[in-house]
């Protein structure tokens, strides 16, 4: 009975609809219509309307009025859709449906949506959609939305829907889920997407901002051969539920009907659900006659879709007691998945780096290592109160098998224990306190959160553990991972050590080599390791892996590729390559250089430098020309993912090895030359443009933007990307030219690269310009990296100068040291070249100056030994350090020795041709 006592069907429905998804096993489709989205959308009345403005000339306003006089409902919708497009042609009537559709589009004034629908290209109207926080949905739009985003992925089938807006897509995105969109405006086959996790939602007529819309009577009724023909398949022993459509007689309703009648589908449940009363059902739309005689249709009069769904969702997500965004891992789905098919390719990509999923975690020929162990033996005593602990967190580098561990752990808990529900956090979903609180507690049963990339919540975390102490909630625990580094720089230990047991552990033991190099044997992928005697092989693996632990790069797919590949590594990476290639560009540009690009800051990564991040989704999608994050997720970091080429860690994407990186780089620079430069001028210049629009500068801006850095670096200096280091510095420059620090990671570049004559020629220039650069705080580093190529070009007393040039205007303790321990070097020369007691006393000074403030182990360990050389360099001149006062004028003494010869590029330093080495009074 609804809110007016008329009786209806809706206790019915959902009591059905519950059973389908608490206790059944088949998957379940939604067929809808415009009856869910009427309320934010216009009904055909309200259509009408909007295609009744746009032609302009009165004569064509007659011609439209006069098809319409007399007719309403349905018939005039086709009509005037019919009449428009003779008048206009069909790029009018998709206006007008873009005009309906922004109605919804209540965040936008009217005019911004008219000119939106009217100007608005295909970019600025995906743009609008994915600003999800502009659209106005409707109650029976949004909980379903939510409702498919609760839902486990393997239990939903393909949402079907005739309209033609994007308020569902919206709702799943609202929700933390992904929405794979496709749309047919003529025939096609309803496709299955590669992405497990996202809902298919599939427009059989059309969709606002691609290609065409269809709407009259013989674009309807036309035959749809392929539709007809994937249907077989796509709803297959699927219950399937049709809500808000009246089922009018169109080639899609046709189909549908065709698919229950067929003799190898009955296993179809129909569920159709209608706010009309049966019989004013069928006189509406005649099919729903033929559709009574089969044999599992069932009828839901008196439904009201803005009232049901919300009902059905809260019941759902009580009765199955997972929030959205998080999946309940239970025997039942763990049984339904190990009983899918599990290919010997499938392994053998895990084994090549693939990113793991449910299917590897069940599989016993992928062996569980012994942090697996750890990780349960340590969760088992929390939940019984052995230890008191909430948290365990496996932490270590990236590629030791963390993710593996992690859902082999969580399988092996809910196999294991009947007093625990595990949720799975999937991916992009926030981890809310709210949201987890509002799983219902059960007496003597625990709450059990598992998440990946767990240091992306640290301060979630802490909110979580106080949360639950205040309301003396017991029963929650987390088991998560978290990249070492991460975890420690973002107060992981520190945070949340009074509630966290760490497993930090992450090396191989001589069982998991055993067990690693067993399963390769027993599947045949052995590779290059079976040239190695059998006897030979664990202690290889074993080996190998404890050399490479604790280095930037993984140890356990480090190995495992070495081992497996050896020397026909790189050949592995030419095969990977050409498989990208055969997938489509994203936009203009190919998988390959999007692949090429995430490899450049792989290697320019500096696991010393916290500075440095991998390629991040925001700057790739720049390059690209997505917008969204799910957008390039879905486009690049999805396929990328599956070839075992890509992971996506916490901040950003990464290489699965800095093996397989290098060796891609090198191969672009056989196949393609100037290809990479082109790439990096692109990828800095979209980090620079990104900075300019937040005003900020965070990690992955900063890795992009000074790209050169990172590809100079001594430890990249064996794959010969000077060039391509060259161009990414000056591409910078190119981007925001009055940004000094641009201009000096460019000197740097260039000196580093053997270009001395150019960095000096960047340096004169860039010092004539000082006075407009925008980020003056900059000075000092600049000022020193001049100096320092002043003096690997011989120039010392251009070297000293601007070393004291550095140290006067330092205002951080660590540059006035190390801005003294360059000039001591420069003084060394000046003092071996000339004998001049002048600058041996100035050395003399800079050592006593350093006394007390270079401490060994503190210091880098270049300064440490710029340091025991000016030492040794005295006590070979028979001199001791100057201490006191004198020290400073000493110093002074020898820059006013040197400044009459001061080079014309100085004099923008200078002070009416003076110059004081003094720092400020409180730093001396």
């Amino acid at each position: 009975m609804d809110d007016n006592g008329v009786e209806c069907d809706e206790d019915y429905l959902v009591a059905r609809l519950m059973g389908l998804l608490t206790e059944e096993t088949r998957k379940i489709s939604f067929i809808t219509g415009s009856g869910v989205s009427l309320g934010a959308i216009p009904g055909v009345d309200g259509i009408v309307d909007k295609m009744r403005t746009i032609p302009r000339l009165v004569q064509d306003k007659m011609l439209l009025e006069r098809q319409l006089k007399g007719l309403s409902g349905g018939q005039k919708y086709q009509k005037a859709a019919a009449t428009l497009k003779r008048i206009r042609g069909q790029d009018a009537v998709n206006l007008a449906i873009r005009l309906a559709v922004l109605d919804a589009c209540t965040g936008l004034r009217q005019e911004q949506r008219t000119v939106l629908a009217e100007q608005g290209g295909r970019k600025a109207l995906q743009a609008a959609e994915f600003d999800t926080g502009l659209w106005k949905l409707t109650p029976a739009v949004e909980h379903l939305g939510l409702l498919l985003r609760a839902m486990p992925a393997h239990r939903r089938g393909p949402v079907i829907t005739t309209n033609f807006d994007p308020l569902l897509e919206i709702a799943v995105r609202k929700a933390g889920g992904r929405a794979n969109v496709q749309y047919l405006d003529f025939d096609g086959r309803v496709q299955h997407t590669e992405d497990e996790d996202a809902v298919n939602i599939v427009h059989v007529h059309g969709y606002w901002r691609e290609g065409d819309t269809l709407h009259t009577l013989d674009q309807l009724t036309a035959e749809r051969p392929e539709l007809t023909d994937s249907l077989r398949s796509a709803l297959r022993d699927h219950a399937v539920v049709v809500v808000g459509y009246s089922g009018w007689e169109d080639a899609f309703s046709r189909s549908l009907l065709e698919r229950v009648r067929a003799k190898d589908h009955l296993g179809i449940d129909l569920i159709w659900c209608s706010y009309k009363k049966l019989a004013a059902a069928v006189e509406e739309a005649p099919l729903l006659l033929e559709l009574q005689k089969a044999p599992r249709w069932t009828f839901y009069e008196g439904i009201d879709a803005h009232r049901t769904f919300p009902k059905l969702f809260a019941g759902y997500s009580t009765a199955v007691q997972s929030p959205p965004g998080w999946t309940r891992i239970d025997r039942d789905l763990l049984d339904n998945l190990a009983a899918e098919e599990h290919t010997s390719e499938e392994i053998e990509s895990f084994f090549d780096g693939r990113e793991p999923g449910w299917r590897d975690a069940l599989d016993a020929r992928i062996p569980r290592l012994s942090v697996v162990g750890k990780l349960t033996g340590d969760m088992h005593r929390c939940l019984n109160g052995t230890i008191d602990k909430r948290v365990v967190a496996a932490v270590g580098p990236m590629g030791e098998g963390k993710s593996i561990a992690l859902r082999q752990a969580a399988v092996d808990l809910v196999r294991r224990r009947d007093d625990i529900t595990v949720l799975w956090r999937e991916h992009r979903t926030p981890l809310e306190v709210r949201t987890v609180l509002s799983v219902p507690e059960r007496p003597g049963h625990h709450i059990l959160l598992v998440t990946d990339q767990g240091a992306d919540f640290i301060n979630e975390l802490r909110q979580l553990m106080a949360a639950c102490e205040e309301e003396g909630r017991r029963d929650i625990r987390v088991l998560l991972t978290a990249q070492s580094r991460e975890w420690r720089s973002l107060g992981g230990f520190r945070h949340l050590a009074h509630y966290t047991k760490a497993v930090s552990s992450f090396g191989l033991e001589d069982r998991d080599c055993e067990a690693l190099v067993q399963a390769w044997e027993g599947l045949g992928v052995l590779g290059e390791l079976a040239k190695t005697p059998q006897d030979e092989r664990v202690g290889a693996l074993l080996s190998l892996s404890r050399a490479n632990y604790g280095r930037q790069d993984s140890s356990l797919v480090g190995a495992m590729l070495q081992l497996r590949y050896g020397p026909l590594l790189r050949e592995h990476v030419r095969n990977l390559l050409d498989r990208l290639a055969d997938h489509p560009a994203v936009e203009t540009t190919s998988l390959v250089q999007c692949f090429l690009m995430i490899a450049l800051l792989h290697v320019a990564y500096n696991f010393e430098n916290e500075k440095c991040s991998p390629l991040s989704l925001r700057v790739l999608g720049r390059v690209v020309g997505l917008e969204d994050d799910y957008l390039v997720e879905e486009a690049v970091a999805a396929p990328l993912g599956r070839e075992a080429a890509v992971s996506e860690a916490e901040h950003g994407l990464w290489i699965r090895h800095r093996s397989i990186a290098e060796a891609a780089l090198f191969i672009s620079g056989e196949r393609n030359p100037g290809e990479l430069a082109e790439l990096i001028r692109k990828l800095v210049t979209a980090a620079v443009e990104l900075s300019k629009e937040t005003s900020e500068f965070p990690d992955d801006l900063y890795a992009a933007a000074y790209l050169c850095r990172g590809l100079s670096h001594r430890d990249n200096r064996h794959l010969k990307l000077e060039n391509e280091a060259v161009a990414a510095a000056r591409a910078a420059v190119a981007a925001a030219p009055r940004r000094l620090s641009f201009r000096t990671a460019l000197m740097m570049t260039l000196r580093v690269t053997g270009r001395r004559d150019q960095a000096l020629d960047v340096g004169q220039e860039t010092c004539r310009e000082l006075e407009s650069m925008s980020d003056r705080e900059s000075d000092v580093t600049f000022i020193q990296e001049w100096g320092t190529l002043a003096g690997q070009d011989g120039k010392y007393s251009l070297n000293a100068l601007l070393d004291a040039v550095a140290v006067h205007r330092s205002r951080d303790p660590q540059h006035i040291i190390s801005g003294l321990l360059k000039m001591g070097l420069a003084l060394t020369e000046l003092h071996r070249s000339t004998g001049e007691a002048v600058f041996l006393d100035a050395l003399r000074a800079a050592v006593g100056l350093l006394a007390g403030k270079v401490n060994p182990g503190e210091s880098s360990r270049r300064y440490d030994k710029y340091l025991d050389n000016h030492k040794t360099y005295l006590a070979a001149a028979g001199c001791t350090p100057l201490m006191g006062t004198d020290s400073w004028a000493a110093l002074q003494a020898a820059v006013d020795r040197l400044l009459p010869a001061a080079p014309s590029a100085m004099a923008p330093l200078l002070t009416k041709g003076s110059l004081s080495v003094l720092p400020p009074l409180e730093l001396r």
